[in-house]
């Protein structure tokens, strides 16, 4: 019968280590949320200012999407249960992983159009310039993994190199399951990827050197050793692309060319217009552009943003080949259409008419889009340039013009670059650019390519109007 006591001390010894390795979790978890609460009531100061910064956005994407889940897995015993119910309904309003690939296509854009150090990056430096947010090593650890399966390996191996400078073994990591030889094992891969064993090489050393192998990790070193002694082959050399006008428009370093351009009061489209005339910033005479400033009022522009924001939706856009509009990956901005009916839409339907002098009729509806962080709408062109008959201008025509207002500034990024005639315009809140995008012959004018640069802080409301052209025909004459 002592044989049973002895199990009891077992048993006993056994709940003992059960409940220190309770208590361990729950330090491991006090811990946690200390570190979760400082960073949210930081967010709270200031939410908008918090979540302009691409730092911050990213960080919160990739934490609301991969660490709760994690989180929920630690917590998963017999006392989480309340725990795991609460968090099956909070699932559904988390972040899917869709949404955190484009977060990572949004960061991959950023860094490569506006030219960003990774290693800045990762200490919260931006264009130069240093802000309190940080990404963690996890955070450079999931773009690194994305990027390597879309084959950007040099780029991986940068973001991994961050990951692994600042990586802590702390008990966040730990509930993440997320350890240095995770981060090392995709590093040497990536090297392998760019022929470049011997480096691959020494980072399986290393991973050895700091925990217990496996077979698959030795035999993968075994193999990268022979081909780093047998191989004759050059590293692939990164060729870094020469920066197109777009891009140096984007990144403020567009040499514009000479203008003897002016400012000055629009008194002569309408009537209205001689009673009050609007700012006027003549940018181009080929094609001709205007900048108005002080088109639109701050308690418009609340109106407007309070009347979008609960009806947002991804925009899409018009597919030639298809003939049908998709969601594309060069546009990535959030849409609302302001309904024809109500006083906002009255005003800036009158507004329009008096900056441009054009009739609109059969002009399409006001729409308004937000880009936040990594936003842009790439190189294009507004008119359809088809065929008179197709059904996107039967009876009415191609966009002869186009109207863009400002509902915001813009810290960083977000200018609307024009790069055939070399022109970028940041975007001022209340400001309002015009244009044509139509010759004398209504076919499209190839100076009118344009894009809108992606956000690299802030957030970029604007509203677009586009013009048809057959209800002109009375009122834009076509030079003989």
């Amino acid at each position: 019968m002592t044989s049973l006591l002895y199990t009891e001390k077992a048993l006993l010894e056994n709940l003992e280590m059960y409940i220190a390795k309770l208590e361990d979790k729950v330090d491991s978890l006090k811990i946690l949320i200390d570190k979760l609460k400082a960073d949210y009531l930081e967010s709270l100061q200031d939410p908008e200012d918090y979540l302009s910064n691409p730092l911050n956005y990213f960080g919160l994407l990739r934490h609301m999407k991969s660490d709760w889940t994690n989180i929920d897995n630690y917590v998963l015993q017999p006392v989480g249960e309340e725990y795991s119910r609460a968090m099956t309904t909070y699932h559904m309003e988390m972040p899917d992983s869709i949404d955190l690939e484009e977060a990572i296509e949004g960061m991959h854009y950023l860094q490569t159009m506006y030219n960003l150090d990774v290693e800045g990056l990762s200490k919260g430096i931006l264009n130069g310039r240093q802000y309190k947010a940080r990404l963690s090593s996890l955070d450079m650890y999931t773009i690194g993994v994305q990027l390597f399966h879309e084959k950007h390996y040099f780029d991986t191996i940068l973001w991994l190199a961050s990951s692994i400078l600042s990586y802590e073994d702390d008990s966040f990591n730990e509930i993440m399951d997320f350890d240095r030889g995770t981060i090392l094992e995709l590093y040497a891969e990536a090297y392998m990827q760019q022929n470049r064993a011997k480096e691959a090489l020494i980072v399986l050393r290393t991973i050895l050197r700091l925990g217990p192998s496996t077979p698959e990790l030795l035999k993968r070193k075994d193999e990268v050793e022979f081909l780093a002694q047998s191989r004759d082959t050059e590293p692939y050399k990164y060729v870094k692309p020469q920066p197109t006008l777009y891009a140096l428009g984007c990144s403020g370093k567009l040499a514009e060319r000479p203008s003897k351009l002016y400012c000055t009061y629009n008194r002569n489209t309408t009537a209205f217009s001689r009673l009050a005339p609007m700012k006027m910033e003549l940018i181009s005479l080929d094609p001709y552009m205007v900048l108005y400033h002080e088109a639109l009022t701050d308690n418009e522009i609340i109106q407007l943003k309070e009347m979008a924001i609960p009806h947002l939706e991804r925009a899409k856009v018009f597919d030639g080949k298809t003939n049908r509009e998709i969601i594309a990956k060069d546009r990535t901005s959030q849409i609302f259409l302001v309904p024809e009916v109500g006083e906002i839409n009255v005003r800036l339907h009158y507004r329009v008419i008096d900056m441009t002098g054009l009739s609109m009729v059969n002009s399409e509806v006001f729409q308004i889009l937000n880009y936040g962080i990594g936003g842009q709408n790439a190189p294009h062109f507004d008119s359809f340039n088809v065929s008179m008959t197709h059904e996107h201008v039967n009876g009415i025509g191609d966009r002869i013009a186009s109207v863009l207002f400002y509902m915001s500034d813009v810290e960083e990024g977000g200018a609307t670059v024009f790069p055939r005639i070399q022109k970028a315009i940041r975007p001022q809140k209340a400001t309002a650019l015009f244009w044509y995008n139509l010759n004398n012959e209504i076919e499209t004018d190839p100076n009118t390519l344009h894009g809108g640069c992606p956000v690299l802080i802030g957030s970029k409301w604007v509203i677009t109007k586009w013009i048809r052209s057959n209800a002109q025909m009375f009122i834009r004459r076509c030079r003989r």
